[in-house]
């Protein structure tokens, strides 16, 4: 058989970490492989034209891309069967290259850095055999070119698999029992917290308070996302504030003082604290709820976008509510129906008219009424419960229609039903578990200074508290803005406001 002169040099390792680079950013084993593998197909006379690198930092980005032997999904193989495989994509693109004949050959270190999962093993035995392909490595452990070879093959990765789940179970118990002790199970340090895992960083720990509540409080994870870019919080990689990123964070238990093992709470963690449980507790229903709006898009960036409505779609009764968003165009922002071209209206005007009305409420001596008084009685940990059994209840209504069991009609009035009382348990469970996003304005000394000083996303929090906007044509001739046109009344109080 002729010598391969389109093989393919195969790199991994188990794990490659950022202070194992060298000066020009790759890996020191990786690099040491390649050499390697290189020299040893000159001895043979092969000629290597595909090196795959498994075990690489991407690029651009920074971040590991580990080749762990216990990750599964379901892949395609070379001959088109789907079958559960650990997750190699490089391995996975060598044999495909060897069953489509643009490489006639593989070289590896050893057989340990190729195969550590026996059906990896027999997919590769399968290409060999099927196309007539050499598979060499440089300590001689990886042979496939007859009978025996292919057998001690096997009986190595069957031994190499046994210690990689022997391993695995004693990581897994060993995590287990830190967890179990509050300890802290290594990795990237958390956000909100030092190194250790275990000490509380006050700047970031109010970072996630603050986001947690204003979520429960109705902020967007978009919104707050952009608040915190803004503000140029970093993070703990240095990468930018999303939704998904500030979603993931807020999910923690660690931050209301649980400890995790395998995705379940299994006790209190030796650290305070940073959110009560309770508030956790309705982050986690808010965001578990599959009928959740989550709106595309940008967050907003405007105080009034889809807070203030249209006057002419939207009646005073708001039965049939159609909001306003900013176009930017002409000579200054303006805010404009959502759904017809009949309504323009500078924002610098109606934002200034709305803050001014809603400071000058707030500024006033009975302001703390404005606060919604919190019931001691409410029964938290029930509402909850009931929640979840109303969300089961209309899962239950969904097989029933779609098994016959109901018509469209039940469907409907069981769905409307539930969805409302949900509504009702969320709003009081807001009420119970976090403060009003008015308190820190109430009682303040300089309240203009603290309103500059709050996120829009928190301003936004406090005009939907507070007030509704419709913004509503105008009569008058000629240029100029005229507050006739805001129509702007207190949500409690059905009348229209003062402005100050």
């Amino acid at each position: 058989m002729e010598m391969p002169q389109k093989a393919i040099g195969y790199v991994r390792l188990s794990e490659l970490r950022t202070d194992d680079l060298n000066e020009d950013g790759d890996g020191k084993g990786n690099v040491d492989q390649i050499q390697r593998i290189k020299q040893r197909a000159k001895d043979l006379g092969w000629a290597i034209v595909h090196m795959i690198v498994e075990n690489d930092l991407s690029p651009g980005r920074g971040k590991n891309r580990p080749a762990s032997a216990f990750k599964r999904r379901r892949i395609r193989l070379p001959d088109g069967r789907v079958e559960m495989r650990t997750v190699r994509p490089g391995f996975r693109q060598a044999l495909d290259l060897l069953a489509t004949r643009k490489a006639d050959g593989f070289m590896a270190l050893d057989l340990d850095r190729t195969v550590r999962d026996p059906r990896d093993l027999e997919d590769m035995i399968d290409v060999v055999e099927q196309h007539k392909v050499l598979v060499d490595s440089v300590t001689g452990s990886l042979r496939l070119g007859n009978d025996a070879d292919i057998t001690m093959a096997r009986v190595m990765v069957a031994v190499a698999n046994k210690e990689s789940r022997d391993k695995a179970r004693r990581v897994a118990a060993a995590r287990e029992r830190q967890a179990v002790a509050g300890e802290y199970g290594g990795g990237r340090r958390p956000f909100g917290f030092d190194e250790d895992g275990l000490t509380v960083r006050p700047d970031e720990a109010k970072v996630i308070e603050d986001c947690t509540v204003r979520f429960v409080q109705g902020a967007s994870m978009r919104s707050l996302a952009a608040d915190l870019r803004e503000r140029a919080v970093p993070t703990v990689t240095g990468t930018r504030w999303t939704a998904q990123t500030l979603r993931d964070i807020l999910m923690r238990p660690r931050n209301a003082g649980r400890m995790v093992y395998q995705g379940e709470e299994i006790g209190d963690a030796p650290w305070d604290p940073i959110v009560p449980l309770d508030t956790f507790r309705a982050l986690q229903l808010i965001l578990a709820d599959p009928d959740r709006r989550v709106g595309p898009g940008a967050a907003p960036r405007w105080l009034g976008s889809n807070l203030y409505c249209c006057g002419i779609c939207t009646d005073e009764a708001f039965t049939n509510r159609v909001g306003v968003q900013v176009r930017i165009g002409g000579r200054q922002p303006a805010y404009r129906c959502t759904a017809h071209n009949h309504l323009v209206r500078a924002v610098k005007h109606v934002d200034a008219l709305v803050e001014a009305t809603i400071l000058g409420r707030l500024a006033r001596e009975d302001a703390v009424d404005l606060l919604p008084s919190a019931d001691p009685d409410v029964d938290v940990k029930g509402l909850r419960t009931e929640a979840a059994a109303i969300r089961a209840g209309l899962n239950e209504l969904a097989a029933d229609k779609a098994l016959g069991l109901i018509d469209r009609a039940q469907l409907i009035a069981g769905t409307q039903r539930g969805k409302a009382r949900l509504a009702r348990i969320e709003a009081v469970l807001q009420e119970a578990t976090v403060d009003s996003p008015l308190a820190s304005l109430i009682g303040a000394d300089d309240v203009a200074a603290v309103w500059e000083g709050l996120p829009l996303s928190h301003r936004r929090l406090v005009v939907d508290a507070l007030v509704t906007v419709r913004i509503l044509p105008t009569t008058r001739k000629g240029r100029g803005f005229d507050p006739a046109t805001i129509d702007l009344r207190w949500r409690e109080q059905d009348h229209p406001a003062e402005s100050a």
